[in-house]
């Protein structure tokens, strides 16, 4: 029974902190909590079982060929496991952009949300491993290797990011496969490199390279992206000036991060909870605003709808009428 719940401790708790900072890295909009907690929740189950019953279906004919079972491992890590267990975490993914496509405003979220999936994924897998209790096991998959599920999925979620807004048909299907193929290959690199280094050492050194070239790279499209949506809500708001929805303070104020902390901050203090939270929520409508401007900007009704930015636009009036010291 110890063994157990260490195994789940180790396992899950690691995969629980992840989160926080990949949610924070979305400086503008953050996405909704029930949303992400469902994205983490089929990466935790329905993706894990789904993966682990067709492999346990391919595995079945590799065995009746090699009764020691090497084959069945060695084909299943490299070959079956990236495929079935990406594609199955992909689903996720590819139902926020489908369902809840408000909510999917471009690469930063396809982030967001693969990285979610992934997590939620590592979470069981791990438990699975740790039941044995072997410390060295627990280190390399919670820490030298915890980040690498979420940044396989995340890799299919910058290709949903892309299609978001492309004008271009072909990219909007293409996009969101290539950053599967991507998170596959990623995948089948690393699972290559850890079953083989009893036999070739030197492959570790190559996965730890290409795990955390991979991991540096996503890294570098979430700062790219963050700038481009800080220009998007720089731009799109710049309009609402004319128009009366905010004033030049306030303006200053929302497409600014560290000004926007600093305000909510003070209001905690000043205000309590209720009042920082209503502020967020405040920031939170202009930003959707900015967003769903640009969207309908690149795609016109595919991208957002008039009605949907008008009722953004009345909800921040409303929502600015009871802070009125932004003003």
């Amino acid at each position: 029974m110890g063994a157990f719940l260490i195994a789940v401790a180790a396992g899950i708790i690691p995969m629980l902190v992840y989160p926080v900072a990949l949610y924070f890295l979305d400086r503008y909009e953050k996405e909704p909590l029930p949303l992400l907690l469902a994205v983490f929740l089929w990466g935790f189950v329905p993706a894990a079982v789904l993966s682990l019953i067709s492999q346990l279906i391919i595995g079945i004919p590799l065995l009746m060929l090699d009764e020691t079972g090497l084959l069945a491992d060695q084909v299943l890590a490299v070959a079956v496991a990236p495929v079935s267990e990406e594609c199955f975490k992909a689903i996720a993914v590819l139902a926020v952009y489908l369902i809840w496509r408000r909510e999917f405003d471009g690469v930063l979220d396809g982030v967001v949300y693969g990285g979610l999936v992934g997590f939620g994924f590592a979470a069981i897998e791990n438990v699975l491993y740790f039941l044995e209790v072997d410390a060295a096991v627990i280190v390399m998959r919670t820490i030298v290797f915890g980040l690498n599920h979420a940044f396989y999925t995340s890799l299919t979620g910058i290709g949903f990011g892309i299609a978001r807004h492309s004008r271009k048909g072909f990219v909007r299907f293409f996009a969101p496969v290539a950053g599967l193929i991507m998170a596959i290959a990623a995948h089948a690199v690393h699972n290559t490199t850890v079953t083989f280094a009893e036999t070739a050492p030197a492959l570790c050194c190559f996965g730890l390279l290409a795990d955390y070239g991979g991991i540096a790279f996503v890294l570098g499209v979430v700062v790219l992206t963050a700038r481009q949506e800080r220009q998007w809500i720089t731009e799109q708001l710049q309009g609402e000036i004319e128009s009366g929805t905010l004033t030049q303070p306030q303006y200053d104020i929302v497409v600014s991060p560290a000004r926007r902390f600093a305000i909510r901050m003070n209001t905690l203090f000043s205000g309590g909870v209720k009042s920082w939270w209503g502020l967020g929520q405040y920031f939170q409508v202009l930003t959707k605003l900015a967003y769903k401007k640009y969207a309908r900007q690149r795609r016109g009704d595919k991208g957002a709808a008039q009605a949907e930015i008008d009722d953004l636009r009345a909800k921040s009036a409303a929502l600015s009428e009871s802070f009125p010291d932004l003003a």
